[in-house]
């Protein structure tokens, strides 16, 4: 609008040579000043934590974790999109908590000068994330290295409840990891039949079937609950035998629990569905 009024009236009024050419000139200034203006404000799409509002702070559930490797045009080369286990804990005392399939693992984190989120910092360890995205209930985590990107997706942890656990849960597969001070070694897998059964009065029932040609162990009975802070599945606590599992994941028709057993040195991730 500013460059056809400015044009309009360059050719309708009568001045001297001088006067038109300062009248041009404002008027080619005028007409950049509004096309700059009409330009639309590019905005990162990468969130700061500094300057965050939002309570990030707390256990955030995995969600998936997607691959992207990229030409050298940016279009998309291959992608991959993985369904984890677990969670991952952000404390504020700088500290974090990353339970997944294979072991936990814990560390230190803080915010550098670039806004990226760093896990390991000054550490031969040290990753960093742009904060894709971060509302109440998500948060979305990105690294990049060279033309490949990795793409993290939580949910806020939702402890689970009594009523939520309270069924039969039949065995699918565990996942023994041994490890040691500073290694946690291949896992095996085992398939053992048998359930898990959490009763609505709060007592369990164990029953295992025979395994490696071994007879069935007898059947465990106990008492359970839900044990805080961490949301940790408890089994016959304040007894001898009481045992605690961090619920991994816990779905309509599936359940996930992990235990460090520190005699036998090994993690156990036990997979469960519910019995029909």
């Amino acid at each position: 609008m500013w460059l056809f009024f400015c044009l309009g009236i360059t050719s309708i009024f009568t001045v001297d040579s001088m006067m038109k050419r300062y009248l041009h000139i404002g008027c080619v200034l005028l007409a950049g000043l509004y096309i700059t203006a009409c330009k639309k404000e590019v905005k990162s799409t990468d969130i700061c934590l500094h300057d965050s509002s939002i309570d990030y702070l707390k256990r955030w559930g995995i969600l998936t974790t997607q691959t992207d490797v990229f030409e050298t045009n940016g279009a998309v080369k291959s992608r991959n999109i993985t369904y984890p286990n677990g969670y991952f804990q952000i404390n504020s005392d700088f500290t974090y908590n990353l339970f997944s399939d294979d072991a936990p693992v814990n560390g230190k984190w803080n915010i550098n000068k670039s806004c990226d989120f760093v896990l390991n910092p000054n550490t031969a360890k040290e990753r960093r994330f742009s904060v894709i995205q971060l509302s109440d209930d998500s948060l979305t985590l990105r690294q990049t290295s060279g033309l490949t990107s990795v793409t993290q997706r939580y949910t806020a942890f939702k402890c689970p409840s009594l009523a939520s656990l309270g069924f039969r849960w039949d065995n699918a597969f565990t996942l023994q990891a041994p490890y040691s001070i500073d290694t946690v070694f291949k896992e095996i897998r085992s398939n053992q039949s048998g359930y898990f059964k959490l009763n609505i009065n709060a007592s369990y029932n164990l029953i295992l079937g025979a395994f490696n040609g071994m007879p069935p162990p007898p059947q465990a009975t106990g008492t359970w609950g839900i044990a805080q802070p961490g949301c940790l599945l408890v089994l016959d606590k304040n007894k001898t035998n009481e045992r605690s599992y961090e619920v991994q994941k816990l779905t309509a028709d599936s359940l996930v629990i992990w235990r460090k057993d520190t005699v036998v040195k090994q993690n156990f991730l036990q997979h469960f569905f519910k019995h029909k």
